[in-house]
Order: structure tokens, then C-alpha cells, then sequence
């Protein structure tokens, strides 16, 4: 009889469980969720039960399902102090089939009187810093309204890195919501005293992560050179961020003892909000925003979809030509070998695989040329039919058109032997390697 490994144990156990729920009497993907009792009951972070679902380690993300008898959810709030905040509605919940609408932080107007921070044409005025967003069914709405088409869906309040010592909400609390049914009875809903129920997401998650990502292939090692490939139209049953494009690789093999992986490009300028600049001024450095944020992050492609770590814009060390070198390693804590310089991101479990590395692009100038959203406008990009990763000749394809675009932006990867790096660098390796 064979013995499977402890890992394998699990994550059969984790199939069966995910198995069970979906096919238990009146528990199907198309069954409508609870109708939520308090406002934003579920976040994403990457920390505890809220990494999930690819989050980022700069970023919190807060979501509720929208329930059929509700007509309207009015949301009221203060501009938080922050790189980047949106609001977006998603048809069809639990599972979703389309992005319905959403507004981005210069697109939320101010209540009367008052002022937006994020809009650089904005009066420098001591007004209220307050808005009020409507989710509604009808069409031709004015203000800020965001319009839902189907019957049930997805509210998402997403924030980007909060600016220092305004804690994980940017110093504002979370917007308050209120709904109103089909008779015009308005019902405020409390905040949620807990988020991330554990019971709660068990029965969540299986809905949005097919189970058949816990017995994941097995391929070969590819060669030492690693492509990105952007997505056109990433998986919208992961709830994509419209204001974000997203470039990805992914690996199918087992991680290669003695190796790292070495990623090296260009900074776009980002704002510098982090240390409580406006969003239209750029961080130290350079001479332009050219893009509101930029990550790097390693995940996983195995149920949940977590992550390991990202490398976020304001906290990458740049070289004098405003260049970054990402390591990656199957290290618990950052290598002693590695450069100050250099950013370390750990690669996690090895027995956690597929693995991917995805990069965010959100919200670049119309005048910076080099961004992901570039290459995709002049035809590069990949189809990522989720749970399946594209093919590693088609993520080939594509990053060699991207590359074309982004040019020194594009970030340029390896393996590489530890040693080689150790001994001569991000250098070394790329010769190795034999890429430019």
C-alpha cells in the first residue's frame, strides 16, 4: 500500500472537504450567500484568514456581498490617507460573472462644501473631506453611483498603502453603510465587530477556489529564463481590481535546490504619500508620477491563494539608476548572503506549488508609455483560464512583446545558482543565463 507524504494527507483531506460542501444537498455555486446582518464582513490582507485570493502586503481590501432585496446601499466616508482607494461592484455573487461598476479616489466627489485630496484640481480649502457613494439598480443615476445589473453581487472598498502612522485604514474608520428596500425603508447596518469569521469563509472560499487546485501537476523545470506575461482580461472570479493590469509567471516544477530566482528593472516614479505627500507628487528621486502604485508579490496557485510576501514601491531600495533587484528564496528569514540592496522575497513552502509571481500596475500617467497597460493596448498579453495557468511557450510570447513595450521596466528574471549570485550578482547570474 502506498504511504502518502504528510502534505499530500492534507491537502486530500482539504479535496474532501471542499468536495463535501459543494455537493451537499442545497449547497451549489449558484446559491445566493446569507443576507450579511453588518457591513464589510470579510477583508483580504496578508496576514491570518485574509490571505486569500492573492492579496498584497501594502494593501487592505474590504468586502460584503450585496443581497437581492436590497435597491440601494448609500456609503458615507472620509477620504483616507492613502496612496490609492476605490470602490467597485461586481454582478453575481457568490460566484461573479462581470465588473458592473466602480469609481477610483479622483473620481469620488467630495459632499457639498467639502474638498478631495486625491484631486490634484482640488481647492487647498479647510472643507469637509467627506463623500457619499450610492450603489443602486437604476439606470442614468448622478453623483457618485455605481450601478449593479444583476441581482445579487460584490461590494469591494479597496485601500492602498496607508500613509505612515495612519494605521492599516489610512486614519479614517470604515465607510458606514446604510440599504433600503423595495418599499424605501432605509436600514442602517452596523459594522462588522469581526471580520474574518472562520465559519464563515470555510464556506466562502470553496466558492470562489475550484478544489481541484490542492492536487495541482507536476512538470519539468523550464529554462533558467523567467518571462511575464501580462493578462487583458485576468480571472474575474477573482475579483480583479479594474484600476490595476497585471503581468504574471508562473512555475510548475518543483522549487530547484541551490537556486534563486533574480528579478531586476526599472522603478516607474510613484507618489509620495507613504510619508504624507498628495498622490500627484512624486517620491524623492524622480521627476514625475508615473504610475500610483507598484508591487511585486509571490504566491501560491494551490487553495487559497495565498501569498508569501510582496515588494511594494515605497519600500524597494533603487539603485542610481533607479533599478531594483528582487532575490527570491526558499530561505525562512532573509539570507545573510543577500545584499542590503536588495529586496528579499521568500518563496515559501516548497511542498506549496504551483507557485507565481505577479506584478500590479495601477493607475499609470498617460504619458508614461512603459506600463503593463501599454503592452496590452499594442496586442501583447495571455489568456489565464483560471484555475489553469497559461502555457509557459504562450507567457514566452507574450513577455517578449511586453518587453518590446515596457523596455527597462520590464522586469528581467533568472534562476540562478546561489553561488553565481553570491560570487558576482545579479551580474553574474544574468550572464549565466545569457540574457542582456
Amino acid at each position: 500500500m502506498k504511504v502518502l507524504s504528510p502534505a499530500r494527507l492534507i491537502r486530500s483531506a482539504m479535496v474532501a472537504v471542499a468536495f463535501a460542501f459543494l455537493c451537499s444537498p442545497g449547497k451549489s455555486a449558484a446559491q445566493p450567500l446569507p443576507t450579511p446582518t453588518c457591513a464589510w464582513p470579510f477583508q483580504w490582507t496578508a496576514f491570518g484568514l485574509g490571505n486569500w485570493l492573492f492579496p498584497d502586503t501594502g494593501n487592505r481590501w474590504w468586502y460584503m456581498p450585496i443581497d437581492p432585496q436590497w435597491r440601494t446601499l448609500t456609503i458615507t466616508g472620509g477620504y483616507p490617507k492613502a496612496r490609492f482607494f476605490s470602490y467597485a461592484v461586481y454582478d453575481g455573487a457568490p460566484v461573479t460573472t462581470a465588473l458592473a461598476d466602480h469609481l477610483f479616489d479622483t473620481q469620488v466627489a467630495p459632499d457639498p462644501g467639502g474638498v478631495n485630496p486625491f484631486d490634484p484640481s482640488a481647492s487647498s480649502s479647510d472643507g469637509p473631506r467627506t463623500y457619499t457613494v450610492a450603489v443602486t439598480r437604476t439606470d442614468g443615476a448622478s453623483g457618485n453611483a455605481l450601478r449593479l445589473h444583476a441581482e445579487a453581487g460584490w461590494l469591494v472598498y479597496r485601500l492602498y498603502l496607508p500613509s505612515a502612522g495612519e494605521g492599516s485604514m489610512g486614519g479614517v474608520p470604515l465607510p458606514s453603510v446604510s440599504i433600503s428596500d423595495a418599499r424605501g425603508r432605509v436600514t442602517p447596518l452596523p459594522t462588522c465587530p469581526t471580520v474574518n469569521r472562520q465559519s464563515e469563509l470555510a464556506a466562502l472560499q470553496p466558492l470562489f477556489v475550484p478544489a481541484m487546485l490542492e492536487t495541482p501537476p507536476i512538470t519539468p523545470p523550464v529554462a533558467d529564463r523567467i518571462w511575464f506575461a501580462p493578462l487583458p482580461s485576468p480571472p474575474m472570479r477573482l475579483l480583479p481590481n479594474p484600476d490595476n493590469k497585471y503581468m504574471v509567471s508562473f512555475f510548475m516544477s518543483e522549487y530547484q535546490p541551490g537556486r534563486v530566482i533574480v528579478v531586476r528593472g526599472k522603478m516607474p516614479g510613484f507618489p509620495d504619500t507613504y510619508r504624507g505627500a498628495p498622490a500627484s507628487q512624486p517620491a524623492p528621486g524622480f521627476d514625475a508620477v508615473q504610475m500610483r502604485y507598484w508591487s511585486m508579490c509571490v504566491g501560491a496557485l494551490v487553495s487559497p491563494l495565498p501569498i508569501t510576501g510582496c515588494a511594494v514601491d515605497a519600500s524597494t531600495p533603487l539603485d542610481d539608476g533607479r533599478f531594483y533587484t528582487v532575490v527570491i528564496s526558499n530561505d525562512v528569514l532573509r539570507p545573510e548572503w543577500l545584499p542590503s540592496e536588495d529586496v528579499w522575497l521568500p518563496w515559501g513552502d516548497e511542498q506549496m506549488f504551483p507557485k507565481t509571481i505577479f506584478l500590479r500596475n495601477t493607475l499609470p500617467s498617460p504619458a508614461f508609455g512603459q506600463s503593463v497597460q501599454q503592452a496590452i493596448s499594442q496586442g501583447c498579453g495571455v489568456e489565464f483560464n483560471f484555475p489553469s495557468p497559461p502555457t509557459q511557450d504562450g507567457i514566452t510570447k507574450a513577455g517578449q512583446c511586453t518587453r518590446k513595450v515596457m523596455g527597462d521596466h520590464y522586469p528581467v528574471a533568472v534562476w540562478c545558482d546561489q553561488d553565481v549570485f553570491v560570487q558576482s550578482g545579479w551580474q553574474g547570474c544574468f550572464k549565466k543565463a545569457g540574457v542582456e
